[in-house]
């Protein structure tokens, strides 16, 4: 083996091509908003417009019925397909104005309603029937519907953008913008 120093040489063509010229960039879309919110049941598809559900069967997409109890844009939706309480008739929506209606699906009725202080960007439903919101400062929050009562958790110091709960309810994987890099 030699340890010597190694050379890069320039490789030439004898063909001739013409010189490859940058294409100016391409202006990207803007969109009003990303998606509309959407959730669905094993029968039951739903989304969000405007400030207004609308539920469709699945087999025929008619409307079965239209939910309106929000004053603002609705951000997400999410409906109970773990617990035994809510068993796919359990939805929480919420709105642009910081406001989480949880309401029966079959009957159209309000369940009950969350406040918040800050916006919540996530909700995920627990097998005990309690919805966990995640939200823009980093907190967990437990909302139990049947009392309206509910607890918060400081957990991470960015926005939450994902939560899972473990069949536990008591422990949960999160997502947040974090990304891993400090200045």
């Amino acid at each position: 083996m030699s340890t010597g120093h190694l050379a890069r040489k320039r490789s030439s063509s004898s063909s001739s091509r013409p010189p490859i010229r940058a294409s100016p960039p391409v202006a990207q879309p803007q969109l009003e908003h990303e998606f509309d919110p959407c959730a669905a049941t094993a029968s039951i598809f739903l989304y969000a417009q405007g400030s207004s559900i609308i539920c469709l069967h699945h087999d025929t997409l008619a409307i079965d019925r239209r939910f309106d109890l929000h004053q603002e844009r609705i951000l997400f939706l999410s409906v109970d397909n773990v617990s035994e309480r809510g068993a796919g008739r359990l939805v929480v929506s919420y709105d642009a104005g910081q406001t989480a209606i949880v309401w029966d699906l079959f009957t159209g009725d309000e369940i009950a309603r969350f406040a918040s202080y800050e916006p919540i960007r996530v909700a995920s439903w627990m097998k005990n029937g309690n919805v966990a919101f995640g939200n823009s400062q980093g907190n967990v929050i437990l909302f139990e519907p049947s009392t309206s009562e509910h607890v918060s958790a400081r957990t991470i110091f960015d926005p939450i953008t994902a939560i899972a709960p473990a069949a536990d309810c008591q422990t949960y994987a999160l997502g947040s913008e974090f990304d891993g890099m400090e200045d």
